[in-house]
């Protein structure tokens, strides 16, 4: 049987001791086991001893050189990446290409950003501040590397993009990485990490990756560390509060369970293009990655009136999604397992709880046959849509209002066609990544944004005009921010150059205004 190992002070490393099975969710079948590796002070120690003084000495377009390399390095193995992704994942073809591509894209854009950066050790904010009227004193604002590591752990759903995206934006910022990918999915980070490594493309330690348990890993950070977690709420508060973390004031960012909403606005007519859009985006984040998504929608507000006809078009869409599950190497297949047993587990045990104040309209969440899938195998669910009452929808203590399924589930939630209502409903969920606005009515459109807008990282707004070439919300790009308020997590990713921020330490320079000008310009 394979063992994958670590990648820890520059060689391929593990310990001793009990192996976890990879397997195939489809199937069942064990494809690999991953073991968990020691000396994890030693790893953090050789990232800022060894990569980080050489990623610093690297110009901004150094840096985004590199991203271009890599990012050449595995479009050239994308083949070899998408059918791992595949049998280790439960992926669809379209699903792999989804995290694979979207890893890639985020090397591309950050280094395309790059070349618009200056050619200095640090960035330069906005222009000299005049302290006092009478005096030359001036403040100059800068953004400069952190001399630490960047430790990356990311969530089982996107190996490839969650790996790639993090990593993209820390080695522009001038910071070595430590990633620690989900294990349960962990096959495809590693073949990533291999591929790298092998390319001898970055300065030494500037890349490590942790493989199994995270250890005594957060015990060795410090103030100079960053850490970015993708995940559970409850892991999340657990680093946050991790007793070195809180010594140290370790930087972390954190991106956790969202229960993203979807506004169907009262002008939105059965039969429009903007009506079909709703279905089709719809159906495609209850779906996308069998709905294991930090973006999917699991709530949709939608007009009382409206509801009856967008029931009908939902339960007929994602009954062929339905009858179109199964092992994804069939190519009859439209969605996948999910990734693990613990995964489907929980998925049943929250429809169970949804059920308590929703109904279900469509899907059964015991169904047990799927499309080439060996009986009694497979981790699967088919989609699965609820449908609450008026009553219980303005309970803020309604289940939907907080419990995330991280599966294809969703829950129709009827409301009044007020923005004062859905802003209140979606406030209910405590802070969300993304909410959609579907309206071609601007007043509506405008108390929206003021609204929703504080509760979320992002929100996306669909008319009639923009139908035919807009994107499901649940897309994530490089150039807008990834994160959200509240239980949310409180974080923010990406967001072009408001990315590099978190890998940065601000400094306000004081001194006299030609002394500022000859370092800084101006």
């Amino acid at each position: 049987m394979r063992v994958i190992e670590s990648f820890l002070n520059g060689a391929w490393q593990s310990a001793d001791g009990p192996k976890t099975p990879l397997v195939n969710p489809a199937t069942e079948e064990v494809l690999a086991e991953a073991s968990s590796a020691r000396g994890l002070g030693d790893a953090v120690r050789h990232a800022r001893e060894v990569g980080g003084p050489d990623l610093r000495a690297m110009s901004f377009r150094q840096r985004g050189a590199l991203l271009q390399a890599i990012a050449k390095l595995l479009h050239a193995h994308r083949e070899e990446l998408l059918d791992l992704a595949v049998v280790s994942g439960g992926n669809t073809r379209g699903d792999a290409k989804f995290d694979i591509d979207g890893g890639l894209g985020v090397l591309a854009a950050y280094a395309e950003l790059a070349e618009t950066l200056p050619d200095a050790p640090w960035l330069v904010e906005g222009e000299p501040a005049v302290v006092v009227r009478t005096s030359k004193v001036r403040v100059q604002h800068l953004l400069q590397p952190r001399h630490g590591v960047a430790v990356h752990i990311n969530a089982f759903n996107f190996p490839a993009w969650g790996m790639l995206g993090k990593a993209a934006v820390a080695w522009l910022a001038g910071m070595p990485v430590l990633s620690k990918p989900a294990t349960s999915t962990s096959l495809v980070a590693h073949r990533i990490a291999e591929l790298v490594v092998a390319a001898d493309i970055l300065p030494p330690g500037a890349f490590q990756v942790l493989i199994g348990s995270v250890g005594d890993l957060l015990d060795h950070l410090g103030p100079q560390d960053v850490v970015a977690f993708t995940g559970s709420a409850d892991t999340g508060a657990k680093i946050r509060g991790h007793r070195n973390v809180l010594a140290h004031g370790v930087r972390v960012n954190v991106e956790a369970d969202s229960l993203n909403s979807v506004v169907l606005g009262p002008d939105v007519q059965e039969g429009s293009e903007l009506w079909d859009l709703v279905v089709r985006d719809a159906v495609t984040e209850l779906t996308q990655k069998t709905g294991q998504k930090c973006t999917a929608t699991r709530r949709i507000l939608v007009p009382e009136a409206a509801l009856p006809a967008l029931r009908d078009a939902l339960e007929g869409r994602l009954g062929e999604r339905a009858a179109q599950t199964g092992n994804p190497l069939s190519k009859s297949v439209k969605m996948g397992p999910l990734s693990t047993a613990q995964q489907l587990a929980d998925a049943r045990a929250g429809v169970a709880a949804l059920r308590e104040r929703a109904r279900i309209v469509r899907g059964d969440p015991q169904r047990g046959e799927f499309i080439d899938v060996p009986a009694g195998k497979g981790f699967f669910l088919e989609p699965i849509l609820l449908e609450a009452d008026a009553a219980a929808v303005l309970d803020r203590g309604a289940v939907f209002h907080r419990v995330e399924v991280f599966a294809p589930v969703a829950t129709l939630l009827p409301y009044d066609g007020s923005v004062a209502q859905a802003a209140a409903i979606i406030g209910f969920g405590g802070g969300s990544l993304v909410t959609t606005v579907y309206s071609d009515d601007r007043d509506y459109v405008a108390r929206a944004v003021a609204e929703l807008g504080p509760q979320l990282g992002r929100l996306v707004l669909s008319d009639e005009k923009g139908a035919g070439g807009s994107f499901s919300p649940g897309g994530v790009f490089p150039q807008a921010q990834h994160g959200g308020p509240g239980r949310a997590g409180g974080g923010a990713e990406l967001g072009g150059r408001l990315g590099l921020e978190l890998y940065m330490q601000r400094t306000a320079v004081q001194g006299g205004a030609s002394q500022l000008a000859r370092l800084f310009g101006g």
